[in-house]
């Protein structure tokens, strides 16, 4: 993969060093996790906090829905970052990409389960989750 072009926002000062070592810990390349995690909640404190909800109901730093998530604190930044990680890491080994490991984080590993590379059927939401962290790390969409 090419070298990292994104650069992570001053907001996200205070979580980079925990988020390099989950990166680390579970194999995952540089900068993956924070432009995620950035992708997810931008690194606003209100979202972190969880005084903002997603309309699915996700929440914290790495916008998890605690109803399909229960063994994790979402609002525990250093928590859901490591679990971010773990997560991410498995539905990397699962579907054997990036690209579909971050369809699934965004779309539900069911939906990428039933309609895998048929990007015609993926909503745009998960197009434009897609295209924007890969072309912002790899130039690549």
């Amino acid at each position: 993969m090419l070298a990292t072009r994104w650069t992570p926002p001053e907001t996200a000062d205070q979580y980079l060093e925990e988020i390099a070592k989950a990166e680390r810990t579970h194999g995952l390349p540089r900068d993956l996790l924070a432009r995620l995690i950035y992708q997810e909640s931008r690194f606003r404190q209100d979202i972190i906090t969880g005084q903002v909800k997603s309309s699915a109901g996700a929440v914290g730093i790495a916008q998890i829905v605690p109803r399909w998530h229960p063994n994790v604190d979402p609002l525990n930044p250093v928590e859901s970052i490591h679990y971010a990680a773990r997560y991410l890491k498995q539905l990397r080994d699962q579907f054997g990409s990036y690209r579909l490991a971050l369809a699934a984080y965004n779309w539900g590993p069911g939906n990428v389960k039933k309609y895998g590379t048929q990007f015609d059927k993926w909503p745009t939401e998960t197009k434009n989750y897609v295209t924007q962290i890969m072309g912002d790390l790899w130039g690549v969409a």
